[in-house]
């Protein structure tokens, strides 16, 4: 096998609670807020009640092929050409979103930390950084999470705690005021976000106690959702109708903390919540598009891809909208697309399997009749 390093159903459920909550928080009450208004933290929550049900489905996919990835059981499924299309699809996903994310990395830390640095110095960077984490091996990736995130999780509650002086809870009201529409509109980019979960199919092969996968990441289901709607809440009760025009509403949230007193420079809090999660993010799908083209290509070792991969999302993320407005459109229109195919994709490999699985039910049946 090429990795041969395993990971806990812990480490993957950390691993998988920074794919999205991260991004999360610094644009879904901006992007649903255009929506859903005041209710824009109403979304997450749907959109978690649906993606529930994708979740299950391919964790219920991820099993049934327990010591294959997604790259390999999509030929089993689909024969060569479809399930080579398919895994080819996975491995663009990876690409695609280690660039988006990188792009969100050079426009955060030039809009509100480094103002004089282009966004290429800190994107070369952080890329060295993480493919250097990823050619360390999958053990090295679920280490790192467990290090990092419990911090930023604390980090993440104390700085909720202290905006909740400037609170004003009337913001949200009335709930639902014109009615679940605008709420199920917001939900719909926070419910494409799901289409990370295709992950799963890959690297479910190299968790150590399978059987408590479903768990761990059913609680980072949980997670995801709370930390999603808290975000959004807290937005509004301090901005109110006015979050959807700001282009990251939790830092201003962070900056909106009266403690000038007590900790300067509040924003650096916001920081260590978002740097390390963004880092694990970012060696998430790396990872995913270097070990799926190693497979998908019949190469022996995928640390060999890990720097080119790396580079090409680099020059991707350069090479998107100019600006940080046009990019946040794209995260709500083009991105959304391409998110829901990959949906689309991982329940088409759902039903596949659930056809050959009751085929194959059906011809036992037949046979055991047969013989006797």
């Amino acid at each position: 096998m090429i990795e041969k390093g395993k990971i806990s159903a812990a480490q993957l459920g950390l691993l998988f609670y920074s794919v999205t909550a991260y991004d999360g928080i610094l644009y879904i009450p901006k992007i649903t807020g255009k929506e859903a208004g005041h209710d824009l933290w109403l979304s997450p929550i749907w959109a978690h009640l649906l993606g529930l049900l994708f979740v299950l489905g391919m964790l219920r996919l991820s099993s049934r092929f327990p010591k294959e990835t997604i790259i390999q059981y999509s030929v089993r499924l689909l024969g060569p050409w479809a399930g080579k299309a398919v895994g080819l699809v996975v491995i663009l996903y990876g690409i695609n979103l280690t660039s988006v994310i990188l792009r969100e990395f050079g426009d955060f830390i030039s809009a509100v930390f480094l103002r004089e640095t282009p966004p290429l110095i800190a994107i070369g960077g952080i890329v060295l950084l993480v493919a250097y984490a990823v050619r360390g091996g999958l053990e090295v990736l679920g280490r790192l999470a467990e290090l990092f995130l419990p911090i930023t999780f604390l980090v993440f509650g104390l700085l909720i705690i202290l905006s909740i002086l400037e609170w004003d809870v009337n913001n949200i009201l009335p709930v639902m005021g014109e009615g679940i529409a605008p709420s199920i509109k917001g939900a719909l980019v926070p419910f494409s976000w799901f289409s990370g979960y295709l992950m799963l199919g890959l690297y479910f092969p190299f968790v150590s106690n399978q059987r408590k996968t479903t768990v761990y990441i059913v609680l980072t289901w949980f997670a995801l959702m709370v930390t999603l709607s808290v975000s959004g809440l807290v937005s509004v009760f301090l901005f109110g109708k006015h979050v959807s025009t700001l282009n990251y509403p939790f830092i201003e949230v962070v900056r909106y903390i009266g403690i000038d007193k007590f900790i300067q420079h509040v924003d650096a809090l916001l920081l260590i919540v978002w740097l390390p999660g963004t880092f694990i993010q970012l060696t998430t799908y790396l990872y995913t598009a270097a070990l799926g083209a190693s497979q998908w290509f019949g190469l022996k070792n995928y640390r060999q891809l890990v720097f080119p991969v790396g580079l090409l999302a680099l020059v991707l993320s350069m090479w998107r909208t100019s600006g940080v407005e046009e990019f946040q459109i794209y995260l709500g229109t083009s991105h959304v697309i391409f998110d829901f195919f990959n949906i689309a994709l991982g329940l088409l490999l759902l039903l596949t399997a659930w056809i050959r699985s009751r085929k194959d039910r059906r011809q036992a049946v037949a046979e055991s009749n047969a013989a006797k």
